[in-house]
């Protein structure tokens, strides 16, 4: 993964400067690499919040980094890739930081769960990122296959397979109903500027909402 951040210096030769050094070199250039991609991402993270994604330019984003803009198009190849970038992060938080259900939970409990880190993740990406991203231009919210969706296809398909959710509809379409009703509660919070507790309301309302896959 590393490695596609950067050119490495192929030119190296592990005989004369010996392997250890080699990969010391190396590991300088990645962590060189890797901070000058996070300081554009978040050059551009922090701009969105102040102009907003439209009004928002490699030339702006370059120059809050410190980068050139040859710089911005090595590490990403449009402004565009800042917002799969984004989804990335929520994607990775899914795999990485979520564990569904204990000893005895029931699948709708472990979905009701599911909303709760959804909530807690957009709590924590700010009001100010929910209201730019939530914008009918940005599709990455529908994208097949991405691991968050398929981390709730795989808790509905075990809910259907052992009777727990009733449903005939398929797992896809479930997760696709689910996340109108979860990204609406999301658009509201951010409608209301973030003046009430979004994670309360997602508990509340998808605690409700699980209710009909079950009769």
């Amino acid at each position: 993964m590393l490695y596609t951040l950067i050119n490495l210096d192929d030119s190296l030769d592990d005989n004369v400067m010996g392997s250890e050094m080699t990969k010391r070199v190396r590991t300088k250039r990645q962590e060189q690499a890797i901070e000058t991609r996070n300081r554009i991402y978040n050059a551009a993270i922090e701009l969105m919040d102040h102009k907003g994604f439209e009004n928002l330019t490699i030339v702006d984003i370059s120059e809050k980094a410190g980068v050139s803009v040859g710089a911005f198009y090595h590490y990403f190849d449009s402004k565009n890739d800042i917002l799969a970038e984004i989804f990335r992060k929520a994607d990775d938080y899914f795999s990485n930081e979520v564990v569904l259900g204990e000893a005895g939970d029931s699948i709708t409990q472990q979905i009701i769960e599911f909303f709760d880190h959804y909530a807690k993740f957009n709590v924590m990406s700010g009001m100010e990122m929910t209201q730019q991203l939530f914008n009918p231009k940005v599709k990455f919210f529908v994208m097949k296959g991405r691991p968050m969706l398929t981390m709730l296809e795989n808790l509905i398909r075990q809910g259907q397979q052992s009777g727990e959710i009733k449903t005939e509809a398929g797992p896809e379409d479930v997760v696709h109903f689910l996340f109108m009703m979860a990204r609406g509660i999301v658009f509201d919070w951010s409608l209301h500027d973030g003046r009430y507790d979004l994670e309360v309301a997602m508990r509340d309302n998808m605690s409700i909402l699980v209710t009909t896959l079950t009769n």
